[in-house]
């Protein structure tokens, strides 16, 4: 191990000396730790140096990993040794299908990234949603609703349930200023939500949801300070189809992989009867 120590003391000398644990490859490449016939040289390690590390880093992860490339080649030593042909030869045929996968897939996900059109529309997600509505199931109910707190202390708040359940656009218009004005906490009703989490905003149980959607869907609570005032203006029940804005972003991404792998599909078939149309190949049958 002599040798060994004496190679990294050299490398992690060039490294505190400027390069700031930086390398570039050079024809005078360096070894910096041999056993039997196998080198590691300065460049390899550069390759496995994290980037953006510091020097201290550098050089304490240049050292662990010196250390466990000899370890592994001594083990990889004995293990050619104790292991018979037969099980090498596995070995080697996994290796090279390995090799090949991951050159496939490498070279795969470099064409994708140079032809994915990843642009998807509206239009595209509504068709989708709409074809494959039965795959889009809520688990519980959602609705839309306006939520009003107001403090008891505020006065003239008689109108508030009449302007919920109006839905006139300038009896909203009153809510909403009044809310501004006076609510501790208000939600006019534009977004899709749980009933569940709006629920919990205020303080009374409702023991039968799905009635109650059903039903008038006004209510009114209080509390110690506050006065809530809550009302559904559009609701879905648990087993219906999800409204398509709690998909859109899913929608997309299923869209995208669709346009992956129909391009790996195409490129498989065109370099396939490229190769068929230039005889680039012979399948030998019996």
């Amino acid at each position: 191990m002599r040798s060994i120590t004496i190679s990294i003391s050299i490398f992690l000398g060039v490294l505190i000396a400027g390069c700031n644990g930086v390398f570039n490859n050079r024809a005078d490449d360096k070894v910096i730790a041999s056993v039997g016939a196998k080198k590691l040289t300065l460049s390899e390690l550069n390759l496995a140096i994290p980037h953006n590390i510091n020097e201290i880093d550098s050089i304490s992860f240049s050292q662990n990993y010196i250390e466990k490339w000899v370890k592994n080649q001594l083990l990889l030593e004995k293990a050619e040794l104790n292991l018979d042909k037969q099980s090498q030869k596995s070995i080697e045929v996994m290796i090279d299908n390995y090799r090949t996968s991951l050159l496939l897939f490498k070279y795969q996900q470099m064409f994708i990234n140079q032809k994915l059109d990843t642009n998807i529309t509206e239009n595209q997600i509504e068709a989708y949603y709409t074809d494959h509505s039965e795959n889009f199931i809520l688990d519980s109910a959602v609705v839309k609703a306006i939520f009003v707190q107001l403090p008891k202390s505020v006065q003239n708040a008689y109108n508030i349930g009449f302007w919920m359940r109006s839905g006139e656009e300038n009896d909203l218009a009153k809510l909403e200023d009044y809310c501004y004005q006076n609510a501790n906490n208000f939600y006019l009703g534009d977004d899709w939500q749980y009933l569940g989490i709006m629920l919990n905003k205020i303080p009374r149980k409702i023991s039968n949801p799905d009635s109650f959607l059903k039903g008038n869907r006004y209510l009114e609570a209080s509390d110690s300070i506050y006065n809530y005032h809550f009302y559904i203006v559009d609701y879905r029940l648990k087993g219906d189809t999800m409204p398509m804005v709690f998909v859109k972003n899913q929608i997309a991404d299923i869209l995208i992989n669709h346009r992956k792998v129909k391009l790996i599909k195409d490129l498989e078939n065109n370099i396939y009867n490229d190769a068929v149309n230039k005889k680039k190949f012979t399948i030998y049958t019996n």
